[in-house]
């Protein structure tokens, strides 16, 4: 599971040997004012810049493809589908075709103000590529969510029931191929009482649920092909098994460190 969650990292452009999640916290000291570090011009700062321009560019399609959609829409469009895929929340063509592009902007800008404040600057300095390529892939997943939408509404009989949960799964391949590399902090990862207390508990549970994702999210994939109507809540299912699961062995894993059995859990 690790080898295929460090290839798929490979794809976005570091190498998982080198990245901050798998080594432990160092003293911060200071630097010489001509060395590069994470808030320089190095990698993270490249790769956090390429996936927020990124990201800016899918918000920006979204609004183009609304635009464009615009004239083949009814007056009135779902906006919402049941577990089932089956419509059963309905607006205005306007607010129905903008309503998901106009969320995707809002979270684009508090990716760009967040990281401002002090008080989340610590929280995003050591992983903020990574927080940012996380934005970047739910940006995708909101975006091909309303590309959908929009060609159901159009009169395309497309399976929604089927399209949501594939969708999903891709997202919960990136987000888990990207778990084992996030840092402790108080905004992405697994975000357990006992996690936030221990470096250690935190990076071995990312590494070992990292991988866990992945293996949903192509499950999710592989089952939404066959199961049609179905689809969403075999996703659910399979979404909520894979949480608990992460839930529980990053419990048994705390709890065999403070007894001094952590090592069962190699």
């Amino acid at each position: 599971m690790t080898r295929l969650a460090d290839v798929i990292r490979g794809w976005f452009g570091w190498c998982p040997m080198e990245t901050a999640g798998r080594q432990e916290p160092e003293r911060r000291v200071s630097k010489a004012p001509d060395e590069k570090d994470s808030t320089g011009a190095g990698p993270v700062a490249k790769r956090t810049a390429l996936f927020l321009h990124l990201t800016l560019v899918v918000v920006g399609l979204s609004w183009i493809i609304g635009i464009a959609a615009l004239p083949y829409l009814p007056e009135i469009i779902p906006v919402h589908w049941n577990i089932y895929g089956e419509p059963d929340g309905f607006a205005g063509r306007l607010t129905g075709t903008f309503g998901l592009p106009a969320i995707m902007t809002l979270v684009a800008l508090l990716l760009v103000v967040l990281p401002r404040f002090d008080r989340m600057r610590d929280t995003f300095e050591e992983s903020r590529d990574i927080y940012t390529i996380v934005v970047f892939a739910a940006m995708c997943l909101l975006s091909g969510i309303h590309v959908t939408a929009l060609l159901s509404s159009a009169g395309l009989d497309l399976p929604v029931a089927v399209a949501f949960p594939v969708l999903l799964g891709f997202f919960f391949i990136v987000l888990g191929s990207l778990m084992p590399s996030i840092r402790r902090n108080t905004t992405v990862g697994f975000r357990l009482p006992w996690t936030v207390r221990d470096e250690t508990v935190w990076r071995r549970t990312h590494e070992h649920g990292g991988p866990v994702f992945v293996i949903a999210g192509i499950l999710i994939i592989l089952a939404s092909a066959g199961m049609g109507a179905s689809a969403m809540p075999v996703a659910f299912g399979i979404i909520i098994a894979a949480c608990l699961y992460v839930t529980v062995w990053s419990y048994c894993l705390a709890r065999a460190g403070t007894t001094g059995r952590a090592d069962q859990w190699q």
